[in-house]
């Protein structure tokens, strides 16, 4: 099968994932010993991280967060919010 017109079907279907994980193994050295297994799994991995990444993308981009970059561990317990900082951690150490 001609390379061009399957990337245009993995595009076409939604498979972009898929499509540039084909590319970057065609161009690199040492693909032609990898089997075909071998090279589907990899694309399938590539196409489910990258639906992954979008998902979390797009509630990031949908929760509107006011701190987009806040994190844990960089809470301010000085300030009088009346946090816990023993339930802060136990929380942290419970979603870990």
């Amino acid at each position: 099968m001609l390379t061009h017109p399957m990337l245009d079907q993995m595009q076409t279907l939604g498979l972009a994932g898929m499509a540039s994980a084909y590319r970057e193994l065609a161009e690199q050295a040492g693909s032609e010993g990898l089997a075909r297994d071998e090279w589907l799994g990899l694309m399938l991995d590539r196409e489910m991280a990258m639906r992954c990444d979008k998902r979390l993308a797009n509630r990031l981009t949908a929760a509107r967060l006011r701190f987009s970059d806040a994190c844990i561990e960089n809470i301010d317990f000085a300030a009088h919010r009346k946090l816990d900082r023993r339930s802060v951690r136990d929380c942290q150490e419970f979603r870990v």
